[in-house]
């Protein structure tokens, strides 16, 4: 494997030799990881990486020396005599850090960005430039969902209740599971929409529920190894007392409330008021007359509606 890696390593300069400004490495993978080995840079979307080369040289060399990142067989960015050249896919978000060890930055990150990115040095040797260094570095680029949202949407029918779940900006391709009690519920549609440009994705279902009994929803979402997910509770509405019972209430309540505060008022006062109750005797020309405290008579009173 050495030797088929440093026969790889000759035609590399001899295509150097030949293209002069524009130097394309074409590795085998297996070769770059053995001769080489490739370091992983994870950044998320929007971001900023920073690809190191892992050499440094002087600012007096940098006229003499040339600089290449390439992203596999694509041009990034050349340093040739001093003059920096951007390729047109980073121009604006790409710069070369030439006191920190070469290093590539890119600014706003997209998905496109994820790849291997390779870095060559060139010195002159004998009158011509050959291969002094040579790096590669994987970037991987990760695109989180957010916490899925959860709408009501609408309502089918008086029993029936709609809800959306919705999340977007993430990449991979999503997956959406609505559960219940750790058992999937079919939901009526689910949409995944991926925008050409940013190729990040975005995902949203309905879920149509009765809402005569209490659920308690998980609205998950699975991409790639990861997942973000989402709770929705639902009790159902308590029942209205028969319309007998509530016309009843409506008119017994102001009543009761009126009778408390006589009697109240009443006991307070209640020295100072009498009643007289006569009793006839039939047969009889006389009568007994009786006298019984107010407050008293009133409460006989209230306990006979009450009866009634």
């Amino acid at each position: 494997a050495h030797k088929e890696c440093f026969l790889l390593l000759f035609s590399v300069l001899v295509i150097e030799s030949r293209a002069f400004n524009l130097y394309l490495v074409k590795i085998k993978p297996c070769c770059l990881c053995l001769s080489l080995g490739i370091s992983q840079v994870t950044k998320t979307v929007q971001g900023m990486a920073k690809l190191s080369c892992n050499y440094n040289i002087s600012v007096d060399e940098l006229s003499r020396v040339r600089i290449y990142w390439q992203k596999e067989n694509k041009m990034v960015l050349s340093v040739i005599s001093g003059r920096v050249q951007v390729w047109s896919q980073y121009q604006n978000r790409t710069i070369p850090e030439i006191t920190n060890n070469l290093s590539l930055v890119i600014l706003a990150l997209r998905l496109s960005d994820r790849g291997t990115y390779t870095c060559v040095v060139q010195k002159t040797k004998k009158g011509s430039f050959q291969v002094e260094h040579l790096t590669s570095v994987m970037l991987s680029i990760k695109a989180d969902f957010p916490t899925p949202s959860i709408t009501d949407s609408e309502h089918p029918s008086p029993d029936l209740r709609r809800i959306t779940c919705s999340t977007s900006g993430g990449f991979p391709k999503p997956y959406l599971f609505w559960l219940e009690n750790g058992e999937e519920v079919k939901a009526v549609n689910t949409t995944v929409y991926q925008d050409p440009e940013t190729e990040l994705y975005a995902v949203y279902s309905n879920l149509d529920f009765n809402v005569t009994s209490n659920h308690s929803f998980v609205c998950l979402v699975k991409y790639g190894d990861l997942s973000v997910s989402q709770i929705f509770n639902w009790e159902k509405p308590k029942e209205d007392p028969p319309d007998d019972q509530l016309w009843k209430r409506k008119i017994l309540i102001p009543v009761y409330i009126g009778i408390a505060i006589t009697l109240g008022t009443c006991f307070i006062y209640s020295k100072y008021y009498l009643y007289i109750i006569t009793i006839s005797i039939p047969g009889s020309p006389n009568s007994i007359s009786v006298f019984q405290h107010l407050s008293v008579i009133l409460a006989y009173s209230l306990l006979v509606m009450v009866w009634m």
